[in-house]
């Protein structure tokens, strides 16, 4: 069962969700569905607190600004985007794809802000444009 729902967004964010929508090649609703899933997931246990990553040791910056995802998932999640843009993504599937997509973005945020400290810190040059 769905319950139709009107929003108002601001405009940037909505242009962000556009943006998104393009790069994953869904439609604007199913992209806002899929994201408004991932945030409001049912939460069975408390989120795990991460240490900022200012309070890391230079060892620990710059190993964290070189995280990856594991092999198998980065497969597993490239394999689950061409279903999608394909057309022939399950539903199962779909679930899989944004579980895989959430921690490819929690990876890719905590990569960022070890950079970011590791260039602070002086322990690498900033990235070229």
């Amino acid at each position: 069962m769905s319950t139709q729902v009107t929003l108002t967004l601001p405009k940037e964010l909505y242009e962000r969700a556009e943006r998104w929508a393009a790069i994953t090649q869904q439609n604007l609703p199913d992209t806002l569905t899929d994201a408004l899933s991932i945030i409001l997931a049912p939460m069975h246990t408390a989120p795990k607190l991460e240490q900022p990553v200012s309070s890391l040791s230079d060892e620990d910056v710059l190993t964290l600004s070189n995280i990856q995802m594991k092999p198998t998932q980065g497969r597993r999640l490239s394999k689950l985007l061409e279903k999608q843009r394909e057309g022939t993504l399950a539903e199962g599937e779909r679930i899989e794809l944004l579980a895989s997509m959430q921690i490819y973005n929690q990876l890719w945020i905590r990569q960022s802000e070890a950079l970011a400290e590791a260039v602070r810190r002086g322990l690498r040059n900033p990235l070229e444009p």
